[in-house]
């Protein structure tokens, strides 16, 4: 069975790592949701994709402002930023999630994972979540502060070499690959090493057609009703 894990929430439908945009995802069948998360200067872990506070209109990254000023920018049709609390607290025991933890420009933010983990363990969240990252130092240290934690080592087309290596060290369960990096021979390979595959991020009808035949594990979309419709479950 393939997964539909809704990139940012029905981000297709309504504004990117939205409240709006995730309820809607529940809404349309989505398996999972996948959101990126990033820390304030005042150590408030907020849901945003970009370290930069361009596009919400702001300027400067987050790393550098505050939960309040982060707090007034508009995420999209009036949406606000939210913070992972808050996301979890709503829909932490309607669906599982796909926490993406991201840096800053200028490196890891300090402290993210711990933060991270026990927003999701307080709620009792672990089993139902997938941490993932393209950094391996931040999924080394979650590996270190919860033996238990789900992880995802993810691989894009810049750095397609020992991926195999880098899940099987971390003790990940996936490997999330860009679309055209997830061809027959790497399902193989990563299936034979007992990983799970999913691939980000696909919204057209013939490749999702394909990656579903194919047997891929999960498919990151911003349209979670197309996939859940092709499924036709």
């Amino acid at each position: 069975m393939t997964l539909v894990i809704a990139h940012r929430g029905a981000s297709g439908h309504r504004p990117e790592n939205t409240l709006p945009a995730y309820a809607l995802a529940v809404e349309q069948g989505a398996d999972m949701i996948e959101i990126d998360l990033h820390r304030t200067r005042d150590a408030a872990v907020v849901v945003s994709h970009d370290a930069s506070l361009a596009r919400l209109g702001g300027k400067g990254e987050i790393a550098d402002a505050t939960l309040a000023e982060i707090s007034r920018l508009d995420a999209g049709e009036g949406a606000q930023v939210p913070q992972l609390a808050t996301v979890l607290a709503a829909f932490g025991e309607r669906i599982d999630f796909n926490l993406e933890l991201k840096h800053a420009s200028q490196g890891a933010y300090a402290g993210l994972e711990a933060q991270v983990l026990d927003e999701v363990e307080s709620r009792g969240l672990l089993t139902r979540t997938l941490f993932s990252c393209f950094f391996d130092d931040v999924l080394e240290r979650l590996r270190g502060l919860c033996a238990a934690a789900r992880l995802a080592v993810l691989v894009d087309p810049r750095m397609p070499d020992d991926w195999r290596a880098r899940c099987l060290s971390l003790g990940a369960e996936a490997v999330n690959f860009h679309w055209r990096i997830a061809g027959p021979e790497n399902l193989e390979i990563a299936h034979a090493a007992g990983l799970a595959v999913n691939v980000y991020t696909v919204d057209r009808q013939a490749l999702l057609e394909t990656l579903v035949a194919r047997g891929v594990d999960g498919i990151f979309t911003n349209y979670p009703d197309r996939l859940r419709a092709l499924l036709g479950d």
